[in-house]
């Protein structure tokens, strides 16, 4: 009698397919931005079996246009090789016959903008050691990002390019996760930008981002400064009245001093912040690598450092009913055609869709 894994060889070889039915019943909406919309979801499997995930589709109004749709797709085949804690996983690329989709970890979280609103809404501020963990957190995933090698042993060189605070979860588990990689640059996976459009959020750009110069992953530590000092400061010192003065903050005025604007910011995390906004590249942290070590031995030399038990603890009172427009906001509003009549959207998985790219 053969065995199941003879069983299961002999299918393969005979080059027939498992097909494991799977359906997904779409929540709330939990996040819009430029490309793709993301709703909870629940995948139903056989057997009563159920897994909450995120789904997420592209952007109804930008869904005819191919170079969205390769970029889409080529999010997901980058992101399906990030096996990393600090960075949302992706599980499957699917289509109907209307729309693609990703299937994605579900993070139960606030994201770090969010957190600082509720934070400020509290008339707080997010505590130094926190700030500083969550930013050594992504640092973590940004390093394992950018050393990530493809098939044929060469360096992908992926560069996120939107590591701003939306793109930042920080779970009710006191997870850190870094998320959307729908603007990363990657060898052979997403299509290249035109020259003429500057792509990311300005205010959280590198100097050579902002003007359109080639950058490579320092650009991703000039980001992570920015990050660390507006989750420091609750505001970010290089968002100006417009482009033009958010360009100008970033490229050419001179660096605040952190520490007259936070008493909390002592001559080490001071000199952290600074050599990771230098506006020159050669001059900042040469790695997020490097500039995680200086963040480690900050937080846990000498000293006790937060982790992620405590961030749990804190993250607790934030847990609950959540008012915010992304989690009300109705299909309908967003112009997203139905994908069947019943109250629940339900996408059929298939294993269907093309590759794009090398």
């Amino acid at each position: 009698m053969a065995s199941f894994v003879d069983l299961i060889r002999g299918l393969v070889d005979d080059g027939e397919e498992l097909n494991a039915a799977a359906r997904f019943r779409l929540g709330k909406l939990i996040a819009k931005g430029g490309m793709g919309v993301v709703y909870e979801a629940e995948q139903i499997g056989a057997y009563g079996f159920s897994k909450k995930v995120a789904l997420k589709l592209i952007e109804p109004s930008t869904a005819g246009q191919a170079e969205v749709v390769k970029a889409f797709i080529g999010e997901a085949r980058l992101v399906a090789r990030l096996v990393h804690p600090n960075i949302a996983q992706v599980y499957n690329l699917g289509r109907t016959s209307n729309h693609i989709f990703i299937v994605m970890e579900y993070v139960h979280s606030l994201n770090c903008q969010k957190l600082l609103a509720r934070l400020a809404g509290q008339g707080a501020r997010l505590p130094r050691d926190f700030a500083v963990y969550i930013v050594h957190r992504v640092l973590r995933g940004l390093a394992y990002a950018h050393g990530l090698r493809g098939d044929d042993g060469k360096p992908l060189g992926i560069v996120h390019r939107d590591a701003h605070l939306r793109n930042i979860l920080v779970s009710f588990q006191g997870d850190v996760k870094l998320t959307d990689f729908g603007i990363a640059r990657a060898r052979g996976f997403l299509p290249k930008d035109s020259p003429d459009v500057i792509v990311g959020r300005p205010d959280f750009m590198s100097p050579e981002q902002i003007t359109g110069q080639p950058l490579d992953l320092r650009s991703d530590v000039f980001t992570a400064g920015v990050v660390l000092a507006t989750l420091l400061l609750n505001q970010n010192p290089f968002a100006g009245e417009n482009l033009d003065d958010t360009r100008r903050r970033i490229t050419t005025a001179p660096l605040p001093n952190f520490a007259a604007l936070d008493s909390r910011i002592d001559p080490e995390l001071q000199d952290i912040l600074q050599r990771a906004l230098e506006r020159e590249p050669a001059q900042r942290y040469a790695s997020a690598e490097a500039m995680m070590n200086d963040v480690e031995r900050y937080l846990f030399i000498n000293r006790v450092g937060p982790n992620t038990e405590s961030l749990r603890r804190f993250m607790q009172d934030f847990q609950g009913p959540v008012n915010d427009d992304t989690r009300i906001l109705s299909r309908a509003a967003l112009d997203i055609p139905p994908l069947d009549e019943t109250e629940h959207m339900v996408l059929p998985a298939t294993n269907s869709l093309p590759l794009v790219g090398g």
